[in-house]
C-alpha cells in the first residue's frame, strides 16, 4: 500500500521541488575519521555475461537498470562533490565460491570513462581495496551480519575488511548541493519496542559505527542527517522523522516530527508528503 521509503523520495513529487535522490555504499577512513572520495553502487547480475561485455555494453546495462536520467543525475552530483562513482557488478552465488576465489566482481569506474574503466576482483582483491580505503579495521562483531543483501557481503562481514555501509537516501538539488542524508529504520510486528517509542537512543550505542559513519557523511556533504522510522503493521498510519545533530562522536536528536504515512498509489498523499517534508526539513 505504501511502498518502499526510498521510492517516496526518488519520485516525481520531490522532483517538482528540484530535489533528487541517490543511494550508494561509502567508506570511512578510520585513521582520520573522514569519508573517502569514492562510493560503490552494487548491482546483482543473474548471468555471467557481465564478464564478457565491453565498456559500452556494461554502461548500457547500467543505464537500462537505473534509468538514464537518474544515472546521469547521480553521476554529476557525485562528480560535483569530488567523489568517484564505481559500479560493482556481481552474481549472488554461494559464500563458498567467494571463499575459494572462484567468483569475481566486475568494477566499472565511471570516473575513468573511456580510460580502461573495467577491472575484475575476487573476494581477496575486494578486501585489499577496502583496506586501502578504510586504512584500519573496525569491528561489526565476530559473527558477521545476521542479514545481508548478497552472499558477498555476508562472506566479507566475517572478514577483517567487510563491505562498506550504505547511505539509504541522499537528497540533492539542481545545483548538486546535498540537501539531506536519510537513514531508514523499519518497524515490524515483531519489534520489541512500541512504534511510538522508536528513537535514536534505542540504537545509537549498539550501532555506533553506522551512525558515526552517517554523521561523517553528513559533514562531508555539508548537509543534514535524518532518521526516518516507518511501520510494517497495518494498524500504524504514521511515520516519525528525527533530525540528528551534534558531532559524530556526540550525536543527539534535535527535533522529532510525526507525519502521515504516504501511500504510493495516492497522488494526493504522495504530493502532501513531499510538500511537507521539503518545507519542514529542507
Amino acid at each position: 500500500m505504501c511502498g518502499d521509503p526510498e521510492d517516496w523520495f526518488d519520485s516525481e513529487y520531490f522532483r517538482r521541488y528540484s530535489i533528487y535522490s541517490a543511494s550508494f555504499d561509502f567508506f570511512v577512513d578510520w585513521s582520520t575519521d573522514s569519508v573517502c572520495d569514492e562510493v560503490w553502487i552494487k548491482r546483482i547480475s543473474d548471468t555471467d555475461d557481465i564478464w564478457h561485455k565491453n565498456e559500452k555494453e556494461l554502461l548500457d546495462l547500467i543505464l537500462a537498470c537505473d534509468g538514464k536520467g537518474k544515472a546521469n543525475s547521480n553521476y554529476w552530483f557525485l562528480k560535483t562533490q569530488g567523489i568517484k562513482e564505481k559500479y560493482m557488478l556481481f552474481r549472488d552465488v554461494t559464500e563458498e565460491r567467494w571463499k575459494n576465489g572462484e567468483e569475481y566482481v566486475v568494477e566499472v569506474d565511471l570516473s575513468m570513462y573511456r580510460h580502461n574503466p573495467i577491472s575484475y576482483w575476487d573476494a581477496d582483491g575486494i578486501q585489499k581495496k577496502i583496506e586501502n580505503l578504510r586504512r584500519k579495521p573496525v569491528s561489526i562483531g565476530g559473527g558477521g551480519l545476521r542479514y545481508s543483501t548478497s552472499s558477498l557481503e555476508g562472506y566479507l562481514s566475517k572478514q577483517q575488511y567487510f563491505w562498506p555501509g550504505d547511505a539509504d537516501t541522499v537528497l540533492y538539488d539542481r545545483q548538486n548541493r546535498a540537501a539531506a542524508v536519510i537513514e531508514f529504520k523499519k518497524h515490524t510486528a515483531h519489534s520489541k519496542i512500541p512504534f511510538r517509542e522508536q528513537c535514536l537512543s534505542n540504537y545509537l550505542n549498539r550501532d555506533i559505527l553506522k551512525y558515526k559513519s552517517l554523521a561523517l557523511l553528513r559533514d562531508r556533504l555539508e548537509t543534514k542527517l535524518f532518521v526516518l522510522y516507518y511501520p510494517i503493521p497495518k494498524n500504524i498510519s504514521y511515520i516519525m522523522v528525527e533530525e540528528v545533530r551534534g558531532t559524530p562522536d556526540s550525536l543527539q536528536v534535535d527535533r522529532r516530527v510525526e507525519m502521515e504515512l504516504p501511500k504510493k498509489t495516492d497522488k494526493s498523499s504522495m504530493d502532501t508528503f513531499a510538500e511537507r517534508f521539503v518545507y519542514e526539513f529542507l
